[in-house]
């Protein structure tokens, strides 16, 4: 969980790798499955005001999920946090 935490943190700081996952088909696949939950507007929300507590455990919720993990997985590998 380690690697997703740190994922996390690179994409509250760093808005260009934020947009770069959002518009790649990993991101919108991480985004239609969050639409799926309650809450998003509210959490995307926080976040853009600097609370990502919301949106981090939406993501983690996701992860209790084989094809949500295996999404945070590639995403994570992707933005250069797996080995």
């Amino acid at each position: 969980m380690d690697n997703n935490q740190d994922l996390m943190r690179q994409l509250q700081q760093n808005k260009d790798a934020l947009l770069q996952m959002m518009h790649s088909s990993d991101g919108q696949r991480l985004i239609a499955m969050m639409q799926q939950q309650s809450g998003l507007q509210q959490a995307a929300g926080a976040a853009a005001r600097g609370d990502a507590s919301q949106l981090t455990q939406m993501v983690q919720q996701l992860m209790r999920t084989q094809e949500g993990a295996e999404l945070v997985d590639r995403i994570n590998r992707t933005m250069g946090g797996g080995k």
